[in-house]
This record gives structure tokens, C-alpha cells and sequence, in this order.
């Protein structure tokens, strides 16, 4: 299988890569800005809207799946269903979206007066009306209508928070406060209890494997996430437990300032597990081990190198 991925250079990418060509399965090729090989793929160098540089990605690769990893506006979307009509036959399409798409996100940014959501969400509950906070520039929901009316054989998986080794932005706020010292850590009463879909780097990319694998026809959406659905305060704990911290966490009043939730962000993902038969091939609590290892290493230096 010839399998072409657009973007996904940094977190979540080299990690489909791994999945697809470990077993011989799929021959891959990825088109990014900045050309880079991770591993033995063929790596063509151009930006996504450049559409002489999509096209000769396209029509040299002759993929049976694109993965699109990074499809944010409806500019990039119209651009490849337009490259992708150019070819002999429309390829299978994996498009990479996120659970931002619900209306529940909407009510959570505040950018639409959108009722209680119930939690968790399926995937064919209510999306959002309006834009979010990033405006035009992040349409998840603009991508997958023009990719649902270009696409016939298309599979959309809704990503949720991503952890892992590089990113650090899941564990970075408790985490430096831990490193450094802190003896007590404050959570706001409402955030405390505020629950939001997870799920570790390397089981979106199986999930990912899994639909490009998979030989159903015809257009699917799946949600994908880990269970349990940690609250904020769970999740703080889980962190202090891998890195041994010894303070406590407060739950505090909040300040006018906080972000204060209104309802919970949890997704449903029975779909993708009965149909594609996705399961956590990698331990989550071991891959947020490494990563407040390596954080902690790469940040603070050989003091923390037990955790290495």
C-alpha cells in the first residue's frame, strides 16, 4: 500500500510512520515545509497550499491513502480535494480532526451561547456554530464538510488533548511548579472537577495505523481518546506520583481571572473501538512517566536524572 502523509513532523507523525512501515505494510511518503526523512520514507519538501508542490507529491507517490495530519483551514482542504481530482482515481482520505469540533467547545470557549452538552459526546451530537477563538485560521468543521462533499472513501479521526515526549504543554504548568520546589499547588474549585479527553501520542498514532489498515468503504467518524477521563485534579496527581513529588494540592476558590468550565469535555469512543478494534496498544501511565522524565531532564538538568 502506497500511503502519502501530509505533515506531521513533530509529535504524532514519526510515531504513523513506525506503525505502518514497521510491519512491512505500507510504503510512506510525507510532504512537509521542511522535507525532513525521520526514518527510510520518501520525504518531499513543499507547503501544503503550494499546489505545484502537493500536486508532484500526489501524482509521483500515486497514494492509495493520504493521512492529512494537519488540515486547519478550509483553504487547505479545497486545495488537496482539488489536487486529489487531478489524479486517475480519488485515494482513500484519513483526515486528522479534533474534538474541538462540538458544540460542548463552543459553550467551553464562550465563542457561542450553546445549552449543557451531555458528556460524553458521540459522534453525532451537535457540532459548534460559529468559529472558535482561533477564528478562520483553525475551521476544523469547515475541513471536514468540504472533505465529506469531495471524498467518497474518507475517514475522520477526532483527536482530544495530545500528551507525550516532545510536548511538553500537558505537564509543563504542575510540573515546573513541582521542579522548582513547590510544597503546595493550587487548583480552582471548578477546574478540579473539570474533565478533558486525553490520549498519549502513540495510541493517536495506532489509532491513525488502525483506520489507514482498516477496509471499510464509504465515510466513517470516530472519536479517540483513553479511559478513563481524568479530571484536573487527577491528572495533577498522576503527574506528582511519577515524579515523586512529596507537597499537597489545595483546592481553591477561583479568582475572577480563572478559567472556569462549564461543562465537562469527555468524548465517547466505543465506535472506533467495536468497528476498527482500537485499544491503548501503549501504557498510558508509562508514556506520561517518559515524559515528565525527559522534561524534567531536558529542563533541570542531572539533578533529575533518576527519572531519565
Amino acid at each position: 500500500m502506497k500511503v502519502l502523509m501530509i505533515g506531521g513532523t513533530a509529535l504524532v507523525g514519526p510515531e504513523v510512520i513506525r506503525e505502518l512501515t514497521g510491519d512491512g505494510f505500507a510504503v510512506v511518503s510525507t510532504l512537509t515545509r521542511s522535507g525532513r526523512s525521520y526514518y527510510f520514507e520518501t520525504a518531499f519538501t513543499g507547503d501544503r497550499d503550494n499546489e505545484n508542490a502537493l500536486f508532484n507529491a500526489l501524482n509521483e507517490v500515486n497514494p492509495d491513502v493520504i493521512i492529512d495530519m494537519i488540515p486547519f483551514t478550509v483553504k487547505n482542504a479545497e486545495i488537496l480535494a482539488s489536487m486529489c481530482r487531478r489524479l486517475d482515481a480519488m485515494p482513500r482520505l484519513i483526515a486528522v480532526s479534533s474534538i474541538d469540533v462540538y458544540r460542548a467547545y463552543g459553550r467551553l470557549s464562550k465563542t457561542e451561547d450553546a445549552p449543557h452538552q451531555p458528556s460524553p459526546i458521540r459522534e453525532d451530537m451537535a457540532l459548534r456554530t460559529a468559529y472558535g477563538p482561533e477564528g478562520a485560521a483553525y475551521d476544523k468543521i469547515g475541513v471536514e464538510r468540504i472533505y465529506r462533499e469531495a471524498f467518497v472513501d474518507l475517514t475522520i479521526l477526532r483527536m482530544p488533548a495530545i500528551y507525550g515526549w516532545p510536548d511538553k504543554t500537558r505537564v509543563q504548568f504542575y510540573l515546573d511548579q513541582m521542579l522548582k520546589g513547590a510544597t503546595k499547588i493550587k487548583i480552582p474549585k471548578d477546574r478540579a472537577s473539570f474533565k478533558f479527553s486525553r490520549c498519549l501520542h502513540k495510541n493517536a498514532a495506532f489509532a491513525i495505523s488502525l483506520a489507514v489498515r482498516s477496509d471499510l468503504v464509504g465515510q466513517r467518524i470516530y472519536n479517540v481518546a483513553e479511559p478513563p477521563t481524568f479530571t484536573e485534579y487527577e491528572w495533577a496527581q498522576r503527574i506528582a506520583q511519577h515524579c515523586g513529588w512529596p507537597g499537597d494540592f489545595e483546592v481553591s476558590e477561583p479568582n475572577e481571572e480563572a478559567f472556569k468550565p462549564l461543562q465537562h469535555f469527555e468524548v465517547d469512543t466505543q465506535a472506533i473501538r467495536n468497528e476498527l478494534g482500537f485499544e491503548e496498544k501503549f501504557d498510558p501511565a508509562a508514556g506520561l512517566a517518559d515524559t515528565i522524565a525527559f522534561y524534567a531532564y531536558s529542563k533541570f538538568g542531572k539533578q533529575y536524572e533518576k527519572y531519565y
